[in-house]
């Protein structure tokens, strides 16, 4: 019942995400569809998808979709000339949409090839990655290689978005919120996410959790921080700052080169420290990718000028 329910859900969210006029219901209507695919992905027995889901691509992502929603300028309306193609695109588009179905429908009807029983194979060699979950063991030992470049592709989008925001003359965003109860929830709701973040790091080498959730749930501390006013710590220290960025990427590559130094391959850690290795590596990502996603919300343009209210909805045609 509760899987029908959600086949049934999913796809009415993601249309009204598609066809809604408002922008900031569609962003909540986004959001709504980031925490039913983490259920769905709990329903499939996938809990660190699912925890990922939640953190990443509704809480976070949410955040800030919202804060960027904030900042939108009031934009032209649009000529003749645009209107004229909305019937060219709508029919591009219909096309476009109707292969890609084509495609995914022949790839349902292609008949199954023999394959590499893959959680098989991870289990037979989980002993020699030095952690106990097969999902840790794969992306910290096995694909290494897939972890590290994911690392380096959001710090080089982190460093291309601060770059682009700071070619601008408009100062940095202010972004605080002065709201009593604000105040008063962090006081007791900060040390609960930090423990959280932390137990998500310390259980990602046995159970669901890891360096990705518990980087979201801290970055998401940091914005509550931010929008209270709060002073960050070592938040007027900016080569402090700029060394957490690369801190995580910069770990990953030294602790990955300590075997190739003694003639093995890169990213293979030593086998008698290897669960060392990975926590190591786990807790500097942790703190890394925790700044990397907040600096994208520190980073947001400047908020509307008078004149330029922020758009919260299409233009009426």
């Amino acid at each position: 019942m509760i899987d029908l329910l959600l086949a049934l859900t999913l796809p009415l969210v993601a249309l009204g995400v598609l066809l809604a006029r408002e922008l900031f219901r569609a962003v909540v209507m986004f959001i709504a569809f980031g925490l039913l695919m983490a259920l769905v992905w709990v329903r499939l027995q996938a809990p660190d998808l699912a925890l990922a889901e939640a953190a990443i691509g509704a809480g976070l992502t949410g955040v800030l979709l919202l804060d960027a929603l904030g900042h939108l300028r009031q934009p032209h309306p649009p000529g003749q000339p645009l209107r004229s193609l909305l019937p060219l695109l709508t029919i591009l588009a219909l096309v476009l949409a109707g292969a890609l179905g084509l495609v995914l429908l022949g790839a349902l009807l292609e008949p199954l090839q023999p394959s590499v029983n893959l959680p098989a194979e991870v289990a037979l060699h989980i002993e020699a990655s030095g952690v106990a979950h097969p999902v840790t063991a794969v992306l910290l030992a096995f694909r290494a290689w897939d972890t590290l470049l994911e690392v380096a592709v959001i710090l080089v989008a982190v460093v291309v978005g601060l770059a682009l925001r700071f070619s601008h003359d408009d100062a940095a965003a202010e972004s605080r919120v002065s709201s009593p109860l604000l105040q008063g929830m962090l006081s007791w709701l900060l040390p609960l996410m930090l423990l959280v973040a932390l137990y998500l790091l310390w259980i990602g080498s046995y159970r669901s959790g890891g360096a990705f959730q518990a980087a979201a749930v801290m970055a998401a501390m940091l914005v509550l921080l931010r929008l209270s006013g709060q002073q960050l710590p070592g938040q007027n220290h900016p080569l402090l700052l700029r060394a957490g960025l690369v801190g995580g990427l910069g770990t990953f590559l030294l602790l990955g080169s300590v075997q190739l130094l003694q003639g093995g391959a890169f990213l293979a850690w030593p086998e008698q420290l290897a669960g060392a290795f990975i926590l190591l590596v786990e807790t500097a990502l942790t703190f890394s990718l925790a700044l990397l996603l907040y600096a994208l919300f520190e980073a947001s343009p400047a908020p509307a000028r008078k004149g330029h209210p922020p758009r919260t909805g299409d233009q009426p045609s």
